[in-house]
């Protein structure tokens, strides 16, 4: 098990409080340390916040596979065999995050549906996603080992 880095958790709420989502913060995190723009990183991974704002797969996790497939993935048929390392690295993410959450579908993880008019207010009223920065460092923690 990852043990908890409190400063990265303040660094990613930092991040949260300056408007970025989770999976920003994650491909960010793996663009810097695969020395690719990560403000375009950022750019990219803009979309897939909230489980890409409808409650599905994390957003967190969703920006940890694209950092992924910045180091692993192919572009061309030469590049194929990558695939699976890639695919391994994966099923890695997935089993290390399924260690501390109990999902990898972010309505799952907060409880209600970002997607929905109702959940969203749910996710607001309640503050259902100040376990955001905690879960997104983590991610990046995976990262680290991952890349």
């Amino acid at each position: 098990m990852i043990e908890k880095n409190e400063k990265l958790i303040e660094k990613v709420a930092a991040d949260f409080a300056s408007g970025l989502h989770c999976s920003q913060v994650t491909f960010g995190h793996a663009a810097e340390k695969l020395g690719f723009d990560e403000k375009t990183a950022k750019k990219i991974g803009a979309g897939f916040g909230g489980g890409m704002f409808n409650g599905e797969r994390c957003g967190a996790v969703t920006g940890a596979l694209m950092g992924l497939g910045l180091k692993y993935g192919h572009s061309c048929a030469e590049d194929k065999p990558n695939e699976a390392e890639l695919q391994a690295k994966r099923v890695q993410l997935e089993k290390a995050f399924l260690e501390k959450y109990d999902s990898l579908l972010c309505k799952d993880i907060l409880g209600a549906n970002i997607g929905t008019p109702e959940g969203l207010a749910e996710i607001k009223e309640k503050n259902l996603t100040s376990g955001c920065a905690e879960l997104t460092a983590y991610v990046c923690q995976i990262l680290d080992e991952l890349l």
